[in-house]
C-alpha cells in the first residue's frame, strides 16, 4: 500500500526523534510518504490536501493533528506566530472550528476513496495544553465515529495523568529553547511537546499496531 503520513512537526520529525521511520521499519511492504510539516493546523492541512495529498494519489492517509490548533486556543503568547507564519485569522483555531476543518479534510478524502485513520495526538506541556488538546480530540473522535474512520487515542496512552503547572508560552525564548531540548522534566518527549527516541518508538509501536489490525499488514 502506499501511506501518506499527514501531520504537523511530529509527524515531518523537524524537532526530535521521528516516528514515522520507525513505523516504516515495523511495516515492512509498504510506501510510507511523510507529509508532515512543522507547525501546521487542522486548517493548514486542508489547504494542502491537493499538493501534498491527493497528488500521490495513495491507497490511504494517517492523519496526526491538533497539538498547534490546541496551543493557539490555550497559548495566547504564541498566536502571533499562528496568525503571521501559518496564516491563521486571529491567530486562532477554536475547538468547534477544529471538528469543521478535520471534517472538511476527512469528507474530501473519503470521497476520492481512500482509506483513513486518525492518530489522535498526545502533549505533556501543562494542563492548559493538555485540557485543550483533550477538546480538539475528542471533537476527532466523535466526528471519526461518525464516518466510520478509525481513531487512535495516544493521548490517553502516553499523556502523564498529572502534568504540572508551567508557565505560559511564548514565541520567544520558549519555542527556541524547546527545539533545542532545554527542558529535560517531561516523560515521551524533551519540550512538552516533541518526541525523544524512547518517546518515538512508544508511539511508532502504538501505530504500527493500530494500523495492522486495521489491514496494513507487514
Amino acid at each position: 500500500m502506499k501511506i501518506v503520513f499527514l501531520g504537523d512537526s511530529l509527524t515531518q520529525g523537524t524537532h526530535g526523534a521521528n516516528y514515522v521511520n520507525k513505523v516504516a521499519a515495523a511495516l515492512g511492504g509498504h510506501h510510507f510518504i511523510n507529509e508532515g510539516v512543522n507547525g501546521d493546523t487542522s486548517l493548514n492541512l486542508y489547504r494542502r490536501l491537493e499538493k501534498d495529498v491527493l497528488v500521490h494519489q495513495p491507497d490511504g492517509v494517517l492523519i496526526m493533528i491538533g497539538i498547534n490548533d490546541a496551543l493557539s486556543y490555550s497559548e495566547p503568547g504564541i498566536r502571533p506566530y499562528f496568525r503571521y507564519i501559518k496564516r491563521i485569522r486571529g491567530g486562532q483555531i477554536t475547538p468547534i472550528s477544529f471538528r469543521e476543518n478535520m471534517r472538511a479534510i476527512l469528507t474530501l478524502l473519503l470521497f476520492e476513496q481512500i482509506r483513513l485513520w486518525v492518530v489522535l495526538p498526545p502533549v505533556e506541556y501543562r494542563p492548559q495544553t493538555v485540557a485543550a488538546l483533550k477538546a480538539m480530540n475528542a471533537a476527532a473522535a466523535e466526528l471519526c465515529a461518525e464516518l466510520n474512520v478509525p481513531t487512535l487515542d495516544l493521548l490517553r496512552v502516553m499523556t502523564p495523568g498529572a502534568v504540572p503547572e508551567r508557565p505560559p508560552m511564548r514565541i520567544f525564548p520558549d519555542m527556541l529553547l524547546n527545539r533545542m531540548g532545554a527542558k529535560k522534566d517531561f516523560t515521551y518527549s524533551f519540550d512538552g511537546l516533541h518526541l525523544t527516541e524512547t518517546g518515538a518508538q512508544q508511539m511508532a509501536s502504538a501505530i504500527s499496531e493500530f494500523l495492522h489490525k486495521h489491514g496494513v499488514t507487514g
